[in-house]
């Protein structure tokens, strides 16, 4: 099916699509929803090593701040 033909088609059509279109859609959007997800991965990691960074400096500094007898 051409890329033309594919968008083409809107959902809101009255006409039903043919198997070889709704397999195409259905690969789209899995493919769609593999990017979101991956992308939403890469932004929780991000936060978790940007906290993790944030929780070491906070106890180096506390340990540092007991090692000089400040409280």
């Amino acid at each position: 099916m051409s890329d033309a033909e594919m968008n083409s088609y809107r959902l809101t059509s009255m006409e039903e699509p043919g198997d070889e279109r709704m397999a195409q859609i259905m690969r789209e959007v899995a493919e769609d929803a593999r990017e979101n997800s991956r992308r939403a991965a890469e932004r929780v990691a991000a936060g978790i090593e940007t906290a993790t960074t944030n929780a070491r400096i906070q106890v180096e500094n506390t340990l540092n701040r007991l090692r000089n007898g400040n409280k």
